[in-house]
């Protein structure tokens, strides 16, 4: 193993204690800045983009008006005083999360960083600080542990005000603190079985809605990161009205699925397998015990991230570090 995979390995496996460690540092009172806003907007790039997604689906639920865009369509948007923006940015190295939120300040919107570096440029940004406690001591590698440790931080915040959904996240962000190492084995296991759904050069459909397309959306990231095959993220009803139509023979998805899993899931996942003639796997969290889709999508997150890096065992272990020119090509940070 390569320096460089076993930094990446360790980090996902950080995330073990990284979640509880995240989840104790979040409190109720960090919500007062949006309190009175008449539009909330989460931006970010890369799997910051979808934690803003996540925040979003955690947002809503408790009452909150918000939205996720990419940080460059926030000029397109009407935002004033009566507007808050979270720029998530893991490493706080992120230009154009940070030039947003510039730009946001500027026109009296309340601004808050999402963060784990509160060094960073967008923690000095900021108004707020949300800070996370991932425990990484690198963010030169393919981002996880930061990632879900954001997750975590947004879904004990939606835990600690009343919804109709309190107690189940409750229920579930006390499973997720007190379980990590059981998390991650599971999610290494789901992962191994993944992996071995991906050869070279393929392309991988995950497919999902809900909180748990932002598992989708991380696991074609990580695929993508490690050069190995392609991924391919779809929202179910999209994947039904037009992907179906490409399938070609062999092709490959996961299905990421809410738990219990319903039947119009044994449905879809019987269509994609059979008329489809798709190899599939179902991923959802049954052996955890987690109530909401928003708490689920952390797990099943970790599980797509263990199998990338498997797909990267298997097929290119010498691997130390992203492909070059293509990670030059565009300053990022």
């Amino acid at each position: 193993m390569t320096q460089f995979l076993d930094a990446c390995y360790r980090a996902i496996v950080k995330q073990a204690t990284s979640i509880a460690d995240t989840m104790t540092a979040a409190k109720a009172d960090d919500l007062r800045p949006l309190s009175d806003k008449r539009l909330v907007l989460l931006i970010g790039c890369g799997d910051s983009y979808a934690v803003a997604e996540y925040g979003k689906w955690a947002l809503l639920m408790l009452g909150f008006n918000a939205i996720s865009v990419s940080p460059p369509e926030l000029q397109r948007i009407t935002i004033g005083s009566n507007c808050a923006v979270i720029g998530v940015s893991a490493s706080g190295r992120s230009l154009v999360t940070t030039e947003a939120l510039e730009f946001a300040k500027s026109l009296g919107a309340t601004t808050v960083a999402l963060t784990d570096n509160p060094d960073g440029r967008a923690a000095q940004t900021a108004e707020s600080v949300w800070q996370t406690r991932s425990g990484v001591d690198s963010y030169n590698i393919s981002p996880s542990a930061p990632t879900t440790a954001a997750m975590a931080y947004l879904l004990a915040l939606a835990s600690q005000l009343p919804s109709p959904v309190q107690g189940g996240l409750r229920h579930d962000c006390q499973i997720l603190e007190s379980r990590g190492k059981e998390i991650i084995q599971w999610s290494e296991g789901q992962g191994i079985a993944i992996s071995k759904l991906v050869k070279r050069g393929d392309l991988l459909y995950l497919i999902s809605d809900g909180p748990n397309y932002v598992a989708a959306q991380i696991g074609m990231m990580k695929l993508n990161e490690f050069s190995i095959a392609k991924g391919v993220a779809a929202v179910r009803e999209e994947f039904q009205h037009h992907y179906n139509l490409s399938i070609g023979k062999d092709e490959r998805a996961v299905l990421v699925l809410d738990d219990p899993v319903s039947p119009k899931d044994e449905s879809f996942s019987k269509i994609v397998a059979g008329k489809l003639n798709m190899r599939t796997y179902l991923l959802h969290t049954d052996a955890l015990d987690l109530v909401t889709p928003l708490a689920q999508a952390i797990p099943n997150t970790i599980a797509l991230q263990m199998a990338s890096y498997h797909v990267v065992q298997m097929h290119d272990p010498s691997k130390s570090g992203f492909k070059q020119p293509h990670a030059d090509a565009f300053r990022i940070y």
